[in-house]
């Protein structure tokens, strides 16, 4: 996978569902957190769905999450080139569907249910000639999952 700051010159390529890039290449990822019953959701909402609350503050997910479960999708969607993971990642109270650098990209496996993972950024897709980033999970302990 190619760091964020590495893109080759000329390509173009948009962030979708991160607020940014750390630069030690972790994503950004805002959970909202409700004042009233203290609700958190991803992605970030303006009125709670537990109890309709307009108050919730923004808050920072950590880096670091549980796998809940994971699946390989062998027949992807336009732009996604399958076979690829999907993973359920628990993190700071919220759940979070994220695309998974498998250990061999030749032969994808799905994680275990309580896989400890770290979220990074890298290439999800590409629609209309965009490379389309985003957040993903790789097991803790995986090359590179230190940075």
């Amino acid at each position: 996978m190619m760091p964020p700051a590495a893109a080759p010159a000329g390509t173009a390529r948009r962030l979708v569902g991160a607020d940014g890039i750390r630069p030690d290449g972790t994503p950004i990822l805002t959970i909202s957190v409700c004042r009233r019953c203290t609700a958190r959701w991803f992605p970030p909402r303006a009125v709670c769905s537990t109890c309709a609350h307009d108050r919730l503050d923004p808050v920072e997910a950590g880096a670091d999450g549980v796998a809940y479960a994971s699946t390989v999708v062998r027949i992807g969607a336009l732009g996604f080139a399958a076979p690829y993971v999907l993973t359920y990642v628990d993190v700071d109270g919220v759940r979070v569907l994220a695309h998974t650098d498998p250990a061999d990209p030749q032969h994808p496996e799905a994680l275990a249910p309580g896989t400890r993972v770290r979220f990074t950024a890298g290439p999800v897709g590409a629609a209309a000639g965009v490379d389309l980033w985003s957040y993903r999970v790789r097991p803790t302990g995986a090359p590179g999952s230190d940075r």
